[in-house]
Protein backbone atom coordinates (compact mmCIF):
# COMPACT_ATOMS: atom_id res chain seq x y z
CA UNK A 1 0.00 0.00 0.00
CA UNK A 2 2.84 2.42 0.86
CA UNK A 3 4.88 1.17 -2.35
CA UNK A 4 1.88 2.44 -4.33
CA UNK A 5 0.98 5.46 -2.30
CA UNK A 6 4.38 6.53 -3.07
CA UNK A 7 4.24 5.47 -6.43
CA UNK A 8 1.09 7.45 -7.07
CA UNK A 9 2.29 10.91 -5.38
CA UNK A 10 5.77 10.49 -7.81
CA UNK A 11 2.95 10.50 -11.12
CA UNK A 12 0.94 13.53 -9.50
CA UNK A 13 4.36 15.23 -8.81
CA UNK A 14 6.44 14.40 -12.08
CA UNK A 15 9.58 13.75 -12.40
CA UNK A 16 12.40 15.78 -10.83
CA UNK A 17 13.94 18.58 -13.26
CA UNK A 18 17.29 17.71 -14.32
CA UNK A 19 20.33 18.54 -12.09
CA UNK A 20 22.76 20.07 -14.09
CA UNK A 21 26.26 21.12 -13.55
CA UNK A 22 27.27 25.18 -12.94
CA UNK A 23 28.01 26.96 -16.14
CA UNK A 24 26.27 23.62 -18.18
CA UNK A 25 24.24 25.54 -20.82
CA UNK A 26 20.88 24.00 -21.50
CA UNK A 27 19.43 24.37 -24.89
CA UNK A 28 15.40 25.10 -25.24
CA UNK A 29 14.24 24.62 -28.65
CA UNK A 30 11.66 26.90 -29.99
CA UNK A 31 10.16 24.66 -33.15
CA UNK A 32 9.76 22.04 -30.14
CA UNK A 33 7.66 24.50 -28.07
CA UNK A 34 8.37 21.53 -24.72
CA UNK A 35 9.25 22.96 -21.67
CA UNK A 36 12.69 23.01 -20.09
CA UNK A 37 12.64 22.42 -16.19
CA UNK A 38 16.54 21.98 -14.74
CA UNK A 39 18.38 23.02 -11.53
CA UNK A 40 21.98 24.31 -11.01
CA UNK A 41 23.68 25.56 -7.74
CA UNK A 42 20.40 25.46 -5.70
CA UNK A 43 18.92 27.68 -8.83
CA UNK A 44 15.92 26.54 -10.37
CA UNK A 45 15.16 27.39 -14.16
CA UNK A 46 11.71 26.55 -15.74
CA UNK A 47 11.55 27.98 -19.53
CA UNK A 48 8.52 27.35 -21.43
CA UNK A 49 7.23 29.17 -25.12
CA UNK A 50 4.96 31.92 -24.46
CA UNK A 51 1.44 31.54 -25.61
CA UNK A 52 0.26 34.07 -28.81
CA UNK A 53 -0.93 36.67 -29.19
CA UNK A 54 1.76 37.73 -26.73
CA UNK A 55 4.16 38.62 -29.59
CA UNK A 56 2.96 36.66 -32.79
CA UNK A 57 5.14 38.80 -35.04
CA UNK A 58 7.73 37.40 -37.05
CA UNK A 59 6.12 33.48 -36.21
CA UNK A 60 3.82 32.04 -38.74
CA UNK A 61 3.41 29.22 -36.04
CA UNK A 62 0.69 31.23 -33.89
CA UNK A 63 -1.66 30.57 -35.96
CA UNK A 64 -1.05 26.50 -36.04
CA UNK A 65 -0.26 25.59 -32.64
CA UNK A 66 -1.24 28.82 -30.23
CA UNK A 67 3.12 28.97 -29.74
CA UNK A 68 5.87 31.18 -30.92
CA UNK A 69 9.57 31.65 -30.55
CA UNK A 70 9.81 33.67 -27.39
CA UNK A 71 9.90 31.46 -24.24
CA UNK A 72 9.71 33.00 -20.59
CA UNK A 73 12.39 31.82 -18.25
CA UNK A 74 11.49 31.29 -14.84
CA UNK A 75 14.18 32.04 -12.35
CA UNK A 76 13.96 30.43 -8.66
CA UNK A 77 16.13 30.20 -5.56
CA UNK A 78 16.11 30.02 -2.26
CA UNK A 79 15.76 33.70 -0.55
CA UNK A 80 15.10 35.07 -4.03
CA UNK A 81 12.41 36.37 -5.29
CA UNK A 82 11.54 34.57 -8.37
CA UNK A 83 11.67 36.34 -11.47
CA UNK A 84 10.29 35.65 -15.09
CA UNK A 85 12.50 36.74 -18.43
CA UNK A 86 11.42 36.70 -22.12
CA UNK A 87 13.77 35.61 -24.84
CA UNK A 88 14.11 37.46 -28.26
CA UNK A 89 10.66 37.01 -30.13
CA UNK A 90 12.83 36.17 -33.33
CA UNK A 91 14.92 33.38 -31.88
CA UNK A 92 15.64 29.40 -32.91
CA UNK A 93 16.76 28.74 -30.11
CA UNK A 94 17.77 29.57 -26.03
CA UNK A 95 20.50 28.30 -23.78
CA UNK A 96 20.64 28.87 -20.16
CA UNK A 97 23.19 28.11 -17.61
CA UNK A 98 23.97 29.03 -13.97
CA UNK A 99 26.98 30.58 -12.93
CA UNK A 100 28.97 32.47 -10.36
CA UNK A 101 28.97 36.13 -12.04
CA UNK A 102 31.33 37.86 -9.65
CA UNK A 103 34.66 35.86 -7.49
CA UNK A 104 32.92 35.14 -4.22
CA UNK A 105 29.03 35.68 -5.23
CA UNK A 106 26.82 33.60 -2.42
CA UNK A 107 24.09 33.54 -5.10
CA UNK A 108 24.77 32.50 -8.54
CA UNK A 109 23.49 34.70 -11.82
CA UNK A 110 21.60 33.32 -14.58
CA UNK A 111 22.86 33.73 -18.52
CA UNK A 112 20.15 33.19 -21.27
CA UNK A 113 21.66 33.47 -24.63
CA UNK A 114 18.27 33.99 -27.94
CA UNK A 115 20.33 32.58 -30.94
CA UNK A 116 19.02 33.22 -34.05
CA UNK A 117 20.50 30.60 -36.14
CA UNK A 118 22.44 30.07 -39.19
CA UNK A 119 25.89 30.60 -39.60
CA UNK A 120 25.10 34.51 -39.52
CA UNK A 121 22.52 34.28 -37.01
CA UNK A 122 22.95 37.45 -34.48
CA UNK A 123 22.44 36.50 -30.81
CA UNK A 124 20.98 38.70 -28.23
CA UNK A 125 22.22 38.28 -24.43
CA UNK A 126 20.40 38.88 -21.32
CA UNK A 127 22.72 38.61 -17.79
CA UNK A 128 20.50 38.24 -14.21
CA UNK A 129 22.68 39.34 -11.49
CA UNK A 130 21.74 38.57 -7.81
CA UNK A 131 21.59 41.91 -5.87
CA UNK A 132 19.71 41.47 -2.01
CA UNK A 133 17.06 39.73 -2.34
CA UNK A 134 16.10 40.08 -5.87
CA UNK A 135 17.45 39.11 -9.65
CA UNK A 136 18.27 42.49 -11.57
CA UNK A 137 18.84 42.43 -15.70
CA UNK A 138 22.16 43.51 -15.69
CA UNK A 139 22.73 46.64 -18.66
CA UNK A 140 24.64 47.58 -21.37
CA UNK A 141 26.80 51.10 -21.16
CA UNK A 142 26.34 51.25 -25.35
CA UNK A 143 23.72 48.60 -27.40
CA UNK A 144 26.83 48.54 -29.27
CA UNK A 145 28.32 46.25 -27.26
CA UNK A 146 25.66 43.78 -27.37
CA UNK A 147 25.87 43.03 -31.60
CA UNK A 148 27.23 39.45 -31.07
CA UNK A 149 27.59 36.04 -32.58
CA UNK A 150 28.65 32.93 -31.78
CA UNK A 151 28.06 31.20 -28.32
CA UNK A 152 29.27 31.16 -25.26
CA UNK A 153 31.35 27.98 -24.32
CA UNK A 154 30.57 26.03 -21.16
CA UNK A 155 32.01 26.81 -17.75
CA UNK A 156 32.46 30.43 -18.41
CA UNK A 157 35.43 31.84 -16.13
CA UNK A 158 37.63 34.71 -15.35
CA UNK A 159 39.63 35.10 -18.08
CA UNK A 160 41.07 38.62 -17.37
CA UNK A 161 41.99 37.79 -13.65
CA UNK A 162 39.61 40.91 -12.32
CA UNK A 163 37.51 38.36 -10.03
CA UNK A 164 34.89 38.30 -12.81
CA UNK A 165 33.72 36.04 -15.54
CA UNK A 166 34.41 37.00 -18.83
CA UNK A 167 31.77 35.69 -21.67
CA UNK A 168 33.46 34.88 -25.22
CA UNK A 169 31.72 35.65 -28.06
CA UNK A 170 32.24 36.89 -31.82
CA UNK A 171 32.39 40.49 -33.11
CA UNK A 172 29.27 40.62 -35.16
CA UNK A 173 30.48 44.14 -36.66
CA UNK A 174 32.66 41.79 -38.70
CA UNK A 175 29.47 40.05 -40.60
CA UNK A 176 30.18 39.95 -44.66
CA UNK A 177 32.06 43.23 -44.44
CA UNK A 178 34.38 42.23 -46.43
CA UNK A 179 32.94 39.86 -48.97
CA UNK A 180 30.56 36.84 -48.02
CA UNK A 181 29.39 35.74 -44.33
CA UNK A 182 31.27 32.97 -44.50
CA UNK A 183 34.43 35.10 -45.94
CA UNK A 184 35.29 37.08 -42.95
CA UNK A 185 35.66 35.97 -40.23
CA UNK A 186 35.05 37.03 -36.23
CA UNK A 187 37.74 38.41 -33.91
CA UNK A 188 36.63 37.72 -30.45
CA UNK A 189 34.37 39.94 -28.18
CA UNK A 190 35.00 39.43 -24.20
CA UNK A 191 31.64 40.55 -22.44
CA UNK A 192 31.78 40.79 -17.93
CA UNK A 193 29.71 42.49 -15.77
CA UNK A 194 30.82 44.99 -13.12
CA UNK A 195 28.54 46.68 -10.93
CA UNK A 196 25.07 45.59 -12.77
CA UNK A 197 26.58 46.86 -16.06
CA UNK A 198 27.65 44.34 -19.06
CA UNK A 199 31.26 46.12 -20.45
CA UNK A 200 32.91 44.93 -23.55
CA UNK A 201 36.50 43.88 -22.00
CA UNK A 202 37.83 43.28 -25.34
CA UNK A 203 40.46 45.85 -24.86
CA UNK A 204 41.24 45.03 -21.25
CA UNK A 205 45.72 44.15 -21.75
CA UNK A 206 44.68 40.78 -19.27
CA UNK A 207 42.48 39.53 -22.24
CA UNK A 208 45.52 40.10 -25.00
CA UNK A 209 46.30 36.17 -25.56
CA UNK A 210 42.97 35.89 -26.47
CA UNK A 211 43.23 37.77 -29.30
CA UNK A 212 47.15 36.68 -29.91
CA UNK A 213 45.89 32.65 -29.97
CA UNK A 214 43.02 34.01 -32.79
CA UNK A 215 45.80 35.75 -34.53
CA UNK A 216 47.33 32.37 -34.80
CA UNK A 217 44.26 30.39 -36.44
CA UNK A 218 44.15 33.40 -39.19
CA UNK A 219 47.52 34.34 -40.12
CA UNK A 220 47.78 30.94 -42.53
CA UNK A 221 44.46 32.74 -44.36
CA UNK A 222 45.45 36.07 -44.52
CA UNK A 223 48.80 35.39 -45.83
CA UNK A 224 47.87 33.10 -48.36
CA UNK A 225 47.20 33.14 -51.83
CA UNK A 226 43.30 32.18 -51.69
CA UNK A 227 40.68 34.01 -53.03
CA UNK A 228 38.76 36.53 -50.63
CA UNK A 229 40.91 36.18 -48.26
CA UNK A 230 40.46 39.96 -47.41
CA UNK A 231 38.19 39.18 -44.76
CA UNK A 232 40.38 36.79 -43.02
CA UNK A 233 42.82 39.60 -43.36
CA UNK A 234 40.40 42.18 -41.58
CA UNK A 235 39.64 39.84 -38.49
CA UNK A 236 43.80 39.10 -37.89
CA UNK A 237 44.58 42.74 -37.89
CA UNK A 238 42.03 43.49 -35.63
CA UNK A 239 43.32 40.73 -33.27
CA UNK A 240 46.68 42.36 -33.34
CA UNK A 241 45.42 45.92 -32.32
CA UNK A 242 43.75 44.17 -29.32
CA UNK A 243 47.20 41.68 -28.34
CA UNK A 244 49.40 44.68 -29.44
CA UNK A 245 51.00 43.66 -32.30
CA UNK A 246 49.04 45.64 -34.91
CA UNK A 247 52.43 47.32 -36.56
CA UNK A 248 53.67 43.92 -37.53
CA UNK A 249 50.28 42.32 -38.79
CA UNK A 250 49.83 45.52 -40.70
CA UNK A 251 52.87 45.56 -42.67
CA UNK A 252 51.94 41.95 -42.85
CA UNK A 253 48.74 42.30 -44.38
CA UNK A 254 50.12 44.67 -46.52
CA UNK A 255 52.05 41.99 -48.51
CA UNK A 256 49.41 39.60 -48.81
CA UNK A 257 46.01 41.31 -49.11
CA UNK A 258 43.56 40.41 -52.14
CA UNK A 259 44.37 43.66 -54.48
CA UNK A 260 40.48 42.92 -56.00
CA UNK A 261 39.14 42.18 -53.28
CA UNK A 262 35.84 43.53 -51.71
CA UNK A 263 35.62 46.27 -49.92
CA UNK A 264 33.61 48.12 -46.62
CA UNK A 265 32.00 51.35 -48.32
CA UNK A 266 29.90 52.92 -45.07
CA UNK A 267 26.59 54.94 -46.07
CA UNK A 268 27.23 58.41 -44.48
CA UNK A 269 23.02 58.44 -43.60
CA UNK A 270 21.66 56.39 -40.39
CA UNK A 271 19.87 53.34 -41.16
CA UNK A 272 16.57 55.53 -40.44
CA UNK A 273 17.38 57.30 -43.61
CA UNK A 274 17.63 54.46 -45.88
CA UNK A 275 15.62 53.07 -48.67
CA UNK A 276 14.36 50.04 -47.76
CA UNK A 277 17.69 48.16 -45.88
CA UNK A 278 19.75 49.76 -48.80
CA UNK A 279 21.80 53.28 -48.73
CA UNK A 280 20.68 56.08 -51.33
CA UNK A 281 22.52 56.67 -54.45
CA UNK A 282 25.37 58.77 -53.75
CA UNK A 283 25.71 58.70 -49.85
CA UNK A 284 28.42 55.58 -49.69
CA UNK A 285 32.35 56.18 -48.82
CA UNK A 286 34.15 54.68 -51.91
CA UNK A 287 37.70 53.11 -51.49
CA UNK A 288 40.38 52.57 -54.18
CA UNK A 289 42.52 50.35 -51.93
CA UNK A 290 41.66 47.51 -48.89
CA UNK A 291 44.12 48.79 -46.43
CA UNK A 292 42.28 52.07 -46.44
CA UNK A 293 39.10 50.52 -46.09
CA UNK A 294 39.81 48.52 -43.68
CA UNK A 295 42.00 50.84 -41.28
CA UNK A 296 38.43 53.25 -41.75
CA UNK A 297 36.76 50.04 -40.62
CA UNK A 298 38.93 49.56 -37.60
CA UNK A 299 38.49 53.15 -36.73
CA UNK A 300 34.98 52.56 -37.02
CA UNK A 301 34.71 49.52 -34.77
CA UNK A 302 36.87 51.07 -32.11
CA UNK A 303 40.15 48.66 -32.95
CA UNK A 304 42.23 52.05 -33.79
CA UNK A 305 42.09 55.42 -32.72
CA UNK A 306 41.05 58.36 -34.91
CA UNK A 307 44.36 59.91 -34.63
CA UNK A 308 46.25 56.24 -36.37
CA UNK A 309 48.27 57.27 -39.31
Amino acid sequence: MLALTIMIAGFLIGPAPAEVPPGKFQTWLSFKKQPLDFTSDGVTVHVEAVPCPAHPVGDSACRWDGYNNQANVTVEQAGMDSVTIKTDSQSAYARIAVARIRRGDRIPGIIIESQSGGSGGDMTLQLLVPIGNRYRLAQSLSPVDLHLQGQIADAPHDLSGDGNIDLKLEDAAFDSVFGCNACTPRPPKLLTVKDGQIIDESRDPGVGGIFAADMKRLEPLCLSHDRYRNGACAAYVADAARAGQFDAAWNAMLAHYERDGALWEPCDLPPSQWQGHQCPEGHRTRFRRFPDSLRAFLIRTGYLPDSTP
